[in-house]
């Protein structure tokens, strides 16, 4: 142990309190006090590793110091020093949050091995947090990115519902990245920790999500063993109608058959389902139970297409040859050339048409630079506009710049047609005009940024539910 970790000893007697402080000085920095009411100073000014309390002192109890730096300071623990009449005190502080608790009277080793434990607890614990920290930034910086302001509207919405326990249903088409937001949704959540089990719903059967009460039964199911963690259900139009009822009374009841006994268990683990379908026509064509889609469509995620991106593919594609990169030490670069046939391209395979595409120009290249030769047929060849006369490619070029453009305004503005006519310096009735020419006339509300309930006073308008 270092001497920079600090100790904050509390106790009504001073002996008592000078004691300890020798006992640990040769370890620890010490702070001592023997007024109750001085602790969360003391704990704010020292940051202190472990605060060490007396239970029972005049004015304030050891509990009530718990649950005052436990509110302020969740992860520094804290130890009870308890006489034998107390004792029985002192377990149920432990069982409130206490670290754990020492007995009058307590040797200079029961001491030491005490704190150093709680040290070492709040070191593992910050240090996990940090390894938390870093994992989500690694997966928010290298695999789940982009600066479209659409993309950055589904990443401002993972971190807001996050922490809550609802039920997400992401939809998108194949390849948009369903599964790196179900994933992002468990890093971010209090779960993060848990583990993250996804499961295509096309080789799910009913007994793999439990069997009914009296059915034989063999090994633990899905939902048993994703138990204080995520659970994400790709394809869930896939499922047939028999699991989709298991599916539905599990979360209605909340509560799930355990695998080799007639028993049940709480269900503890958030579902997130994903679709590259539209789920109402489902419903309507009975193909989805009406009243499982309405359970499992809490809160909505929609994943843009990459067309709708496309200043995110330069970020995407260095990405992925940075990763490439980090396995064979091969370090490229892309050329623009190669960058405009990647953005004239319709990518109806998305990101991950986009990946395999720069894996294969990866595998072609020659050099250290991925050129337009590299890339498949498909994509050279989706740039028709060297055909056209100017006017033409003109015309072409001004009608998807203008629709961007549109989006973009309209996506800053949260979707509000007044304050994007004065932002961009357009008339009301001019930006109507090109609204309707690009299609996203009475559209506004898909670009409204998601909102706790509360209506924008000013212009009026209202959350979408």
């Amino acid at each position: 142990m270092s001497n920079n970790e600090t100790v904050l000893l509390v106790d009504d007697e001073p002996a008592l309190l000078e004691s300890c402080r020798r006992i640990l000085e040769s370890e620890f920095k010490c702070v001592t006090t023997t007024n109750p009411n001085d602790v969360m100073a003391l704990v704010r000014e020292h940051n202190p590793s472990v605060v060490v309390t007396d239970y029972l002192m005049p004015g304030k109890n050891g509990v009530e110091l718990l649950n005052e730096v436990s509110a302020e300071f969740p992860d520094i623990p804290v130890v009870m020093i308890s006489a034998y009449a107390t004792v029985e005190g002192v377990v149920d502080a432990v069982k409130k949050g206490a670290f754990d608790y020492l007995t009058k009277p307590f040797s200079a080793d029961q001491l030491l091995i005490t704190v150093r434990r709680s040290v070492e607890r709040l070191r593992l614990a910050r240090e996990n947090a940090g390894l938390k920290e870093k994992i989500q930034d690694d997966f928010f910086n290298r695999d789940f990115v982009g600066k479209h302001p659409k993309f950055l509207k589904v990443v401002e919405t993972i971190k807001k519902i996050a922490d809550t326990e609802s039920n997400v249903l992401i939809e998108g088409e194949t390849g948009t990245g369903k599964e790196l937001a179900a994933r992002a949704i468990h890093l971010k959540s209090k779960r993060g920790e848990g583990p993250f089990v996804a499961i295509d719903c096309e080789t799910l059967t009913e007994r793999m999500l439990g069997a009914s009460a009296g059915a034989e039964t063999t090994g633990k199911n899905i939902l048993e063993s994703v138990n204080g963690g995520t659970i994400y259900l790709k394809q869930i139009e896939s499922l047939d109608m028999g699991s989709q009822a298991r599916l539905l009374g599990v979360l209605q009841e909340g509560k799930v058959r355990l695998g080799d006994e007639l028993k049940w268990a709480s269900f503890n683990a958030r579902v997130i389902t994903s679709t590259s379908s539209d789920l109402r026509i489902a419903v309507d064509e009975k193909k989805l139970r009406e009243n499982l889609y309405y359970c499992i469509n809490v809160i909505n995620i929609s994943i843009p297409p990459l067309r709708e991106r496309l200043e995110d593919i330069g970020i995407l594609a260095d990405n992925f040859i940075k990763i490439r990169a980090a396995c064979n030490s091969r370090v490229m670069t892309l050329s623009s050339g190669a960058l405009g046939r990647l953005m004239e391209y319709n990518w109806p395979g998305n990101v991950r048409e986009l990946k395999n595409v720069i894996d294969s120009a990866i595998s072609l290249a020659e050099g250290d630079t991925l050129l337009i030769k590299h890339l498949p047929e498909k994509v050279i060849n989706a740039n028709r506009t060297f055909s056209l006369s100017f006017k033409e490619a003109k015309q072409k070029w001004m009608k998807g710049f203008e629709k961007t453009y549109l989006e973009n305004l309209l996506l800053k503005n949260n979707g509000n047609i007044t304050r994007a006519s004065e932002d961009s310096g357009i008339t009301r009735m001019s930006l109507y005009r090109m609204l309707k020419r690009t299609g996203l006339a009475n559209r506004q509300s898909l670009f409204k940024r998601p909102v706790s309930g509360k209506s924008d006073r000013k212009t009026g308008d209202r959350p979408g539910k």
